[in-house]
């Protein structure tokens, strides 16, 4: 039973390993691309909330940009710390930075979203780029990707930033999210000129303004966790011209300080990205468990025949890991010989989001609850919209 079931494994991770590999290169740097000065404007919008130990660095290399005309909307979304006033001081020094406010979040919005929806609504640009409030961006990272979008006549395009960490166990838990995340969303997919997949980085997307109002802006992702997604994944169903590229000497990010950190946050985006789903959270559960860690037990049954099948799917799963790490990250290739203690750590960390969120009833995010059942039925009304 455990031979045939580690074969079908080991015919599915071979499969896997080639449409990897196919895809990997369907997906351009953005350092290779020579920037071209154009006149048009791009306006930049930011929502921070607390974001006082960031927002001016970032502020600071957006107004930094070369080769390229920009506006920057700076959207302070509640921040109950220093945020909103290092914007204003940012706008005071910089015409080009323009300071809005939020207070109150109305019923039915994610803040992140709402804020992004405002942002918007000031912005001059016809082309529109939302980004975090925590991306370092290089001098020349606006304009290449910018003269990308011309050459190639783009309606959207996203860019996956390199990912700072500062401990072992943290790049190798984001590392091990990448490696699932390709096989799950495959996406490479937003670089085939067909209404399938699609992708969106939250931290660099850049859209005309045209696209994004024919989507119907934020105000169709209002619940959304996975709006960066959601709204690529939307662009495309629309019949919209999209590309992914890489960015890991351009843009930067420390998403997350700490492995706690990590966990907090992923609390948000676990059951969305199961699709709210009870049966797929629990066949991830389990499904991670027996693919992913399970074969590096069974190598040292007795039976040759399973260590052998065993080892089979360590070396495919061993060859994903480095394609997918080597692809969308600048970490060491060794961090392979974590794979199954990071398999572990995620099983822990969706088995808590899972959790905390039913016991809940909802996700916290931003200082606010809101209900499963809230955004289940939006997910699901927005699914059948794309359709």
């Amino acid at each position: 039973m455990i031979f045939w079931l580690y074969s079908i494994l080991a015919l599915f991770w071979g499969i896997l390993l080639v449409d990897f590999w196919r895809g990997m290169k369907r997906i351009p740097d953005l350092e290779s691309v020579t920037p071209v000065p154009y006149d048009d404007q791009i306006s930049i919008i930011i929502a921070a909330k607390d974001e006082e130990t960031s927002i001016q660095d970032t502020l600071k290399s957006l107004v930094d940009q070369k080769d390229v005309k920009v506006e920057i909307v700076a959207v302070n979304d509640r921040s109950k710390d220093q945020t909103g006033h290092i914007i204003e001081k940012m706008a005071e020094k910089h015409a080009n930075i323009h300071a809005v406010h939020i207070d109150n979040l109305p019923s039915g919005w994610l803040g992140k979203n709402y804020a992004l929806n405002r942002g918007a609504e000031q912005a001059s640009g016809g082309y529109l780029l939302f980004t975090d409030a925590d991306i370092h961006f290089e001098p020349r990272a606006a304009a290449r990707a910018f003269t990308l979008m011309k050459n190639e006549e783009l309606n959207h395009l996203t860019a996956a930033p390199d990912l700072k960490a500062r401990s072992m166990f943290l790049r190798g838990l984001l590392s091990y999210f990448l490696f699932g995340f390709g096989y799950l969303k495959r996406p490479w997919t937003a670089n085939q000129d067909n209404r399938k997949g699609g992708m969106g980085v939250g931290a660099f997307q850049l859209i005309t303004k045209e696209c994004y109002e024919a989507i119907g802006k934020h105000e169709s992702l209002r619940l959304r966790p996975d709006d960066d997604l959601a709204l690529g994944q939307k662009v495309k169903a629309a019949g919209y011209k999209q590309r992914l590229v890489t960015a890991l000497r351009d843009l930067s990010v420390e998403w997350y300080t700490d492995v706690p950190a990590a966990l907090r946050g992923f609390e948000k985006n676990a059951f969305a990205g199961l699709n709210y789903s009870i049966p797929l959270a629990l066949f991830a559960f389990f499904g991670v468990l027996v693919s992913q860690f399970l074969p590096f037990i069974f190598v040292f049954l007795p039976d040759v025949k399973i260590q052998m099948i065993s080892l089979i799917n360590i070396l495919l799963l061993f060859c994903l890991y480095v394609l997918t790490t080597r692809s969308f990250t600048n970490y060491s290739k060794w961090l392979i010989a974590g794979l199954p203690v990071f398999a572990l750590l995620f099983v822990y960390m969706l088995a808590r989001a899972l959790l905390l969120t039913w016991i809940r009833g909802g996700i916290e995010w931003r200082g606010t609850t809101y209900s499963i059942k809230e955004l289940k039925h939006f997910f699901q009304d927005s699914e059948e919209d794309k359709s």
